[in-house]
């Protein structure tokens, strides 16, 4: 790895390098040559460049003001090493695991100071709680973005042992907006199915409105039921995959696109791993054996996190902050849902059942008077452990409390 730009080149020689970078004198491929740094590095710089032109500062290559020294207060050092000992000897399977990541955002947390993970680290390593590892370094794929929030969300689902107590696997269902990296909606569940995802999406669309897409793999529920085993044969029914999620989408006038590839999803997949390195953990550590007890911790911590308080590795962004900067400048793409919406049969499993003679229909083991329309079809909308409402076209004719 090179010297760090601080160390190679002279401050002025960066403020003029990125004075005709801003002023339409140099490219961004010249400006980057010289400098020797990545394109997202470039507009952070210009950005920290600009902001203390405006407010009279002094430009520092380097960002070092927000972290703290070396020497620890007192505190955090008890912290570090209560937390350290755990993972180096009474963690399970997460033993000998470190998360420095995750260890720098729990001090932000606890003590309202950011101290930065490689401190943290060779910290550690001073003190004998962690080996040095020489690990290969992966670069930050740019991907494609959207134009402003809501124009398109990534919607998907992680399996993992979320809780570990629990030795089983649980299927995260999570939701970001592209633009921004903010996650609009999540779910812990222990088994996947469509009415899963429909919660997410009614709760997503209920706090921020109706975004113009989503997008979806092509191979998970969306497409087909979830798999289990290599030596299983699988049927897909009426109440999973692509007939149930999409008709919803649909009945919002909302578009669905399928990604093509795994890579074409790295967006949602790099948040996915993102809490696959803290969940687990404080699952573990604090005994959690109760998925409402995970998903409190992930929505009531990790989640608010993440959107207000970290900064996006790709857009240099806080997500919230990036979110309302693209309100303020009028890219918003969101519409707001229509009163006129029956928003109950829209997130509900709809089934189609033919009347008999008798003026029923058979549905969950069960007859259903419906009174009418012997012979035809009529649409069975369920909304599980609560309610069935019948309908025929747009009218209902029956409803059932369960």
């Amino acid at each position: 790895m090179g010297k760090q730009l601080h160390k190679r080149l002279k401050k002025e020689f960066v403020e003029e390098v990125l004075r005709a970078f801003n002023e339409k004198k140099m490219s961004e491929r010249e400006a980057v040559e010289l400098l020797g740094i990545k394109r997202t590095q470039l507009y952070c710089l210009r950005k920290r460049w600009l902001r203390n032109r405006i407010k009279g500062g002094e430009f520092k290559i380097y960002n070092r003001a927000k972290y703290l020294p070396r020497q620890f207060p007192e505190g955090i050092k008890k912290y570090l090493h209560q937390e350290m000992s755990y993972i180096r000897n009474g963690a399970n399977r997460y033993r000998k695991k470190f998360n420095f990541s995750f260890l720098s955002e729990e001090i932000e947390k606890r003590y309202k100071i950011k101290i930065h993970r490689n401190s943290i680290r060779r910290w550690a390593i001073k003190r004998g709680y962690y080996e040095q590892k020489e690990e290969e370094k992966k670069k930050v794929k740019i991907r494609f973005e959207m134009s402003g929030i809501g124009e398109l969300y990534q919607h998907d689902s992680s399996q993992h042992i979320w809780l570990p107590f629990t030795k089983k696997y649980q299927k995260l269902i999570l939701t970001i907006d592209d633009y921004s990296r903010r996650i609009v909606g999540s779910l812990l569940v222990e088994k996947e199915t469509s009415w899963g995802h429909i919660c997410v999406v009614r709760a997503t669309i209920k706090r921020y409105g109706l975004p113009l897409a989503y997008y979806v793999d092509k191979h998970s529920i969306f497409k087909f039921c979830e798999h289990r085993g290599v030596h299983v044969k699988y049927i897909k029914g009426e109440d999973e995959g692509e007939i149930q999620f999409r008709r919803v989408l649909e009945e919002l006038e909302i578009g669905i696109i399928h990604a093509n590839s795994p890579e074409a999803k790295g967006k949602i997949e790099k948040i996915f791993d993102y809490f696959q390195r803290r969940l687990p953990y404080l699952c573990e550590k604090y005994k959690v054996k109760d998925i409402k007890e995970a998903n409190r911790i992930l929505k009531e911590d990790l989640i608010p996190y993440y959107n207000e308080k970290r900064e996006h590795e790709e857009t240099g962004e806080i997500p919230v902050k990036r979110w309302r900067r693209a309100v303020r400048e009028g890219k918003v793409k969101l519409r707001k849902v229509s009163s006129g919406l029956d928003l109950e049969t829209i997130f509900s499993l709809q089934y189609r059942r033919l009347v008999k003679k008798d003026g029923t229909i058979q549905f969950i083991g069960r007859k259903w008077k419906v009174g009418k329309f012997p012979g035809e079809i009529v649409t069975v909308c369920l909304i599980p452990e609560r309610e069935i409402i019948i309908l025929k076209g747009n009218e209902k004719i029956r409803e059932y409390r369960l």
